[in-house]
């Protein structure tokens, strides 16, 4: 419907463009993903894809989700793959093809094209649905391309290889200076923005001002698990606090598409309220552009060009109140800044501090899980206010706000058990040294041969509970000591639930040397001091000595 109330068509079936702007709900789509162009199919080929690709959108699978817009634009744009690499065969036609072409397709797209399993099952996938959608009235694929196999199996996306897929980790040397980066802007901020108030600088096309918006970007991706477009979403208001049982907690919201949850909420440290109120002030401008874009186009009543008017005032009305806005490209229109556009963006962030490392978007969730895992293991890193205390759950966070994204803590919950399953593989390794006397059983029981070492690892860690003090790792699936071990470092090299490995030589080290400097000061307090040192000191230097270090007395 038109600003009038009249229905405008956009497109028809025959059409060679298929507008489908009105179908996005996303807030980081750039327009040209908003919309199907034919004539880049293979002429051979269109009329048979566009019957396909119109069957699969309005029946979709058995069993499934009705495909949204954005999947069928995806899905077209992969056939297209295999439809330029059949026309270069000479092809003159889905009922041409054979299955010898289909082979040499999946060859072509690993050896040449190198493209990673996950990319090539999505190409495969459009192939079976040219076989399930087939039809009499069109030229039609006429045979199921892989009987008893599947497009994931052709690709090898099954089983281990699936783990190629797996969003890298930020090295945490890389992740530092990325986040001091970021901090450094934002310390600048006030000083940019009274510069672009002064005129000095301009809104979307000053370098630093898009850094700072950039390292805002980041910023909320490390400290609230947000996906890109939930943060592309992000619009004015957003954060809020609220005071429970004593405690103070700080959340933004956005609307969550990838699970259809809608609006959602996104727990993040009291850091997160400046993120949002420097954004807020950078985009005040682009957002006073918008509005009055909205006010113009609402009062134009001109019969021409109405399709491409209520395009254009779609966008500036979904994008007026958001925050990670941008000009795009030579028509310089305000948009939020969409998906493609922040991968190249996160990129160039990186390059600007100065790291050796492709930076994503999606590689910002995983740290905000890794991170927080950190955290629940007891090493705290720089989201020292996330959540409160050590101790927390996730379920009790969870219950603390019905409105999170849920698919945020399935996340969380893999990156526990990836972490465990590599701890518990590092203890059942023959060359790491072990410590604590849960340790000592470690290693005596590594020595045993197991039928599936694999399957030990992952069932090992997904019972046993593991706490980090910072010098040792708890086993304790009770109480334990109560905490006591946190304070009395000595306890945990002797107890029966304690494991001490290599990473934790360095605070055994400090341990060591600070007893060495309190024996001066115990003499002088009686013998009963003397004796806990020296107790305690006993205790540092078999734990090293365990651990493979040389220990010498002053």
């Amino acid at each position: 419907m038109d600003p009038a109330g009249d229905t405008q068509i956009l497109s028809r079936y025959d059409d060679d463009l298929w507008e489908l702007w009105p179908y996005f709900d996303q807030s980081n789509v750039a327009p040209g993903n908003k919309r199907i162009d034919w004539a880049r199919v293979p002429e051979q080929f269109r009329e048979g894809c566009k019957a396909v690709v119109y069957r699969y959108w309005k029946e979709g699978l058995p069993g499934a989700t009705p495909p949204i817009a954005r999947s069928i634009v995806a899905i077209t744009m992969h056939l297209t793959v295999l439809f330029n690499f059949l026309a270069a065969l000479g092809v003159r036609g889905l009922s041409q093809v054979h299955p010898i072409h289909i082979s040499g397709f999946i060859h072509h797209r690993r050896t040449t094209d190198r493209v990673k399993p996950g990319t090539l099952v999505r190409n495969l996938l459009g192939i079976e649905l040219l076989y399930r959608f087939r039809s009499e009235d069109v030229d039609s694929l006429g045979f199921h391309p892989w009987p008893g196999s599947s497009a994931a199996d052709q690709a090898g996306h099954t089983g281990p290889a699936r783990s190629i897929g797996v969003t890298a980790l930020i090295p945490p040397p890389v992740l530092q200076q990325l986040y001091v980066t970021a901090e450094g802007l934002l310390a600048r901020a006030d000083i940019m923005l009274d510069e672009r108030d002064l005129g000095l600088r301009i809104t979307g096309a000053d370098r630093e001002l898009n850094l700072l918006r950039d390292a805002c970007f980041f910023l909320l991706g490390v400290l609230t698990g947000m996906r890109c477009e939930e943060i592309a979403g992000v619009e004015v208001g957003a954060g809020r606090k609220e005071r429970k049982d004593g405690l103070i907690y700080n959340w933004v919201q956005s609307i969550e598409h990838k699970t259809k949850k809608g609006r959602v909420e996104y727990l993040m440290p009291a850091l997160g309220h400046r993120v949002l109120k420097v954004m807020e002030r950078w985009s005040l401008p682009l957002r006073q552009e918008l509005h009055n874009l909205v006010v113009q186009l609402q009062a134009d009543q001109s019969p021409a060009g109405v399709p491409e008017r209520m395009r254009v005032l779609a966008g500036a009305r979904a994008d007026r109140n958001r925050l990670f806005l941008g000009r795009e490209g030579r028509t310089q229109m305000i948009r939020t800044v969409s998906g493609l556009s922040w991968a190249a963006r996160m990129k160039g962030y990186a390059a600007h501090a100065g790291v050796d490392w492709r930076l994503s978007p999606h590689q910002l969730r995983r740290v905000y899980a890794w991170t927080f895992v950190r955290h629940r293991l007891g090493n705290l890193l720089f989201l020292k206010e996330q959540f409160k205390h050590s101790s927390i759950e996730m379920t009790q966070l969870y219950a603390a706000n019905p409105m999170q994204d849920d698919t945020l803590f399935e996340d969380l919950f893999t990156e526990i058990s990836t972490q465990k399953v590599e701890l518990v593989e590092g203890w059942l390794n023959a060359d790491t040294p072990l410590a604590g006397r849960a340790g000592q059983r470690i290693a005596i029981m590594r020595a045993h041969d197991f039928p599936s070492r694999k399957a030990l690892i992952e069932e090992t860690a997904d019972w046993i509970n593991i706490r980090s003090t910072g010098h040792s790792w708890c086993l304790a699936q009770d109480d334990g000591c109560g905490g006591a071990g946190l304070y009395e470092p000595g306890r945990c090299g002797t107890c029966n639930d304690s494991v001490i490995d290599g990473s934790q030589r360095i605070a055994w080290e400090a341990i060591h040397a600070h007893q060495l400097e309190l024996q001066e000061e115990a003499s002088e307090l009686g013998p009963a001091a003397v004796q806990r040192v020296q107790r305690d000191l006993r205790r540092a230097e078999d734990v090293l000595k365990q651990l493979g270090a040389e220990i010498g007395r002053q």
